[in-house]
């Protein structure tokens, strides 16, 4: 085979390039980068000192600690062909301070996700910090939501709203952007990582805001074992030990944007 310095590459790299939310092949031909998206977010303050454990070299505390804890729904997912999925996302505000770059925006400290493509490409093409999870999202009652994520059986963390009251749509605050830290290990043992480093998502411009609603609302994350969370029992047992000082808002929002992020770049 020969590789085609036009195309991105995934394993397995023998069948040529591979299609994607960045790359459409012959064949293939999704019409725009735009799905929608319902997203349920809760933010609760917590210490610096536990937000600084969780963020990497560079990164700092932008602000308050207010820990984001968010599900979001996506449907109508153009490069998946019409189909969807949901994630489960924890962010943290910070502002990266590189040798050339100064940017602020929100940590995806980690994003659990229900389809293995999207986090294959997230995590390969992207660097964000994604991992599997079973997730379920549905109305409890006719102004209640409540949102699980578990694995193989064991539920790891509940978010759940009560009293959705539909409210004017806003803004959202601006910001440069998503931040994340890739990391890939190297092959051979002991050596050094083969990539490392913060990376940017800019932020979308264009974003159609459907609807909004605030609700009251609690999230619980589940103290697990290695025995049931074999391999990342220890994120959410991170997340369990974060205190909660004060409770902040909950909000869901109905969006319709673009999820391509063809304007990833790594930062200096």
């Amino acid at each position: 085979m020969r590789f085609d310095p036009d195309y991105t590459y995934r394993m397995p790299v023998a069948f040529g390039p591979m299609p994607g939310p960045r790359q459409a092949l012959p064949g293939c031909a999704p019409k725009g980068g735009e799905a929608s998206l319902t997203s349920y977010a809760l933010r609760f303050t917590t210490t610096a000192e536990a937000v600084g454990a969780l963020l990497p070299p560079r990164f700092a505390l932008d602000g308050e600690p207010v820990v984001t804890v968010e599900y979001t729904e996506l449907t109508d997912v153009p490069w998946l062909a019409g189909r969807g999925y949901d994630t489960f996302a924890v962010k943290l505000p910070v502002r990266f301070e590189g040798r050339e770059d100064q940017v602020t925006g929100s940590f995806v400290a980690v994003v659990w996700e229900n389809m293995a493509d999207p986090i294959i490409t997230g995590r390969e093409e992207l660097g964000y910090a994604k991992l599997f999870a079973d997730l379920t999202s549905r109305p409890t009652g006719r102004d209640a939501h409540r949102c699980t994520a578990s694995w193989d059986g064991h539920t790891f963390a509940e978010l759940e709203f009560e009293r959705i009251t539909e409210v004017r749509p806003e803004p959202a605050a601006p910001s440069d952007g998503v931040l994340n830290f890739g990391y890939v290990p190297g092959v051979n043992a002991g050596s050094e990582p083969d990539r490392m480093g913060a990376v940017l998502t800019p932020a979308v411009d264009g974003v159609d805001t459907i609807g909004q609603a605030t609700a009251v609302g609690r999230v619980r994350f589940v103290r697990s074992s290695w025995e049931q969370l074999p391999t990342f029992y220890n994120v959410v047992n991170a997340l369990e030990r974060l205190p909660v000082l004060s409770q902040g808002e909950c909000v869901v929002r109905r969006l319709r944007r673009n999820i391509e992020n063809r304007g990833q770049r790594r930062l200096v």
